[in-house]
């Protein structure tokens, strides 16, 4: 207790307070505020900064205005125009087959080998309780290593380790490098498996075309340290996984792996339409809604489990590029929901919606247009997308 005639400042305001109010601000753009506030609020926030909850993440946009969800405040970061898609904290470009990520947080970079210097990794030829071939099967198309690549995801598995699913002539695979290096070393597993998503925890975990999750356990070669790819294994051989689709409709389908509370999920979108009346060049096709259907990886019976609800205190945040799971109880934010973004794809859908952001509750099987961040970027030669700062 202050002494009378000495009334305390608030840069006296004790940690274990300090900590409190800095876990109940959603917003990163609020927690950098507080820590602006004086040199005492600024060391409470940078030595709690990895203790705190995760903040809600911020919707990127191409032409480098950033949105501090839940609010509609934006704010600019200069040299983030143009990215190519985000991963974390991290924003990849791509500029005339240059490579590299930028955290435009802390301003790191990370210099990535150029898209046209491939080497084959050392790897096993079998992915262990995959599919078995057939004598008469023919080869498949093996990987062109002279060709360039084409970035679909990148994920930052460590400071050391960067990993990538990308696309190489007809093949869709997966790439390993260190930052820095001269050579991205590619899988063949793209000439074996069409490859949808890729997520990092801890182990590589892959989606393939029929839903079967596969791992990959990225290693080193012990004379040269160069990474390796020691282990493939298929843990879920899809079986009983289905997925409606409407009769006389259009539908766009679109998967993504996300981890939440420790759990792999696996997320199946479908963007339901109808042929438009009249005779319309421009919109064809008729948005008659939106669907989510998640399920769970249970890795002890290999199968995907079913799942009605993820929790009133868990928002799913979903893109193409990157996708995160977030506790919202504290935050006053509306939980069991799932947020997506317009991803370039169904222009017919997003068309006439105000946001390149929707939400979907899985409470009611509701579809609503963001009321923030307010604007769409369906111009844009890049699409929105999420960045999770630290």
């Amino acid at each position: 207790m202050a002494q009378a005639g000495h009334p305390q400042s608030w840069s006296d305001l004790p940690t274990e307070l300090a900590g409190l109010v800095l876990s109940r601000l959603p917003a990163y753009s609020d927690r950098v505020r507080f820590g602006a506030v004086c040199r005492h609020w600024n060391f409470s926030f940078s030595s709690m900064k990895r203790c705190l909850p995760k903040p809600l993440p911020c919707l990127a946009c191409p032409d480098g205005t950033f949105f501090c969800l839940p609010r509609s405040e934006s704010c600019q970061f200069p040299g983030t125009t143009s990215y190519h898609s985000s991963c974390g904290e991290w924003l990849l470009f791509l500029h005339d087959g240059a490579c590299y990520l930028k955290d435009p947080f802390s301003k790191i970079t990370l210099t990535l080998p150029n898209l046209s210097s491939l080497c084959p990794i050392d790897e096993p030829v079998e992915i262990i309780n995959g599919p078995v071939s057939s004598e008469d099967e023919v080869p498949p198309e093996s990987l062109n290593m002279d060709a360039d690549m084409l970035i679909d995801k990148v994920i930052v598995c460590s400071e050391l380790i960067v990993a990538a699913t990308v696309k190489i002539g007809p093949h869709k695979t997966v790439a390993l490098c260190r930052p820095g290096d001269d050579s991205w070393l590619v899988s063949r597993l793209g000439s074996k498996v069409t490859l949808f998503d890729m997520i990092y925890e801890g182990k590589l975990y892959v989606l393939d075309e029929s839903r079967d999750l596969l791992v990959i356990i990225v290693g080193e070669d012990d004379d040269n340290g160069t990474l390796s790819i020691s282990r493939i294994e298929c843990l879920i051989e899809n079986e009983t996984l289905s997925f409606s689709l409407t009769h006389n409709g259009v539908s766009y389908l679109q998967y993504f792996l996300v981890e939440c509370n420790g759990a792999v999920l696996l997320l199946s979108r479908t963007i339901y339409g109808v042929p438009s009346d009249g005779d319309s060049e421009c919109t064809p096709i008729k948005p008659v809604g939106v669907g989510f259907e998640v399920f769970k990886a249970d890795f002890r019976s290999a199968r995907w489990e079913d799942v009605t609800s993820i929790g009133d205190d868990v928002v799913l945040f979903v893109s193409k590029s990157y996708s995160q799971s977030v506790s919202v109880s504290q935050y006053k934010v509306k939980g069991n929901c799932i947020w997506f973004l317009d991803d370039g794809n169904c222009s017919w859908f997003w068309k006439d919606l105000v946001s390149s952001c929707a939400i979907y509750d899985m409470s009611d099987e509701g579809t609503y247009s963001a009321s923030s961040p307010n604007g769409s970027f369906k111009s844009e030669k890049a699409p929105v997308t999420w960045l999770a700062p630290h």
